[in-house]
């Protein structure tokens, strides 16, 4: 076996074959491809900027939602205890009113017996005599 050594002008040729094919691949496929991946790059870091935007966004509203419920339950919380208080101070009045027309009432009513028991007493003391005769009456024809 022996060794010969290879034509210059076709290593030159070939040489110049791989260094066109280079430059064509370079400019056919290495170049679309960088751009391709830089594009997608770019525009996957975009996406990702949108979704932590967006995602902050997405706090914020529950925040405002939580603050929005927490100020809801506190209104309601004092609207609920306002309206006991002012029912149990309307009860409060009416018992009040009620208690103080029963008093009246009584009084009147006991007024009114007392009254009534008076015109009793003046009355039987009136027929008393006439109460004795007819008891003894009774008697004698017992």
């Amino acid at each position: 076996m022996s060794i010969t050594i290879p034509d210059p002008y076709l290593m030159l040729l070939v040489f110049v074959v791989f260094l066109l094919t280079m430059v064509l691949l370079n400019v056919w496929l290495f170049k679309p491809l960088i751009g391709f991946m830089d594009e997608r790059e770019a525009t996957l870091r975009k996406d990702l900027d949108s979704i932590s935007s967006s995602d902050t966004q997405v706090q914020e509203i529950q925040q405002q939602i939580q603050d929005i419920l927490s100020d809801a339950r506190a209104r309601s919380s004092e609207i609920l205890q306002k309206a006991t208080s002012d029912a149990k101070s309307h009860y409060e009045a009416n018992l009040q009113k009620k208690q103080e027309e029963l008093a009246k009432k009584l009084q009147d009513f006991r007024a009114n017996l007392e009254k009534q028991k008076e015109v009793s007493k003046k009355e039987l003391l009136a027929h008393l005599g006439e109460f004795e005769d007819a008891l003894k009456l009774k008697i004698k024809q017992l």
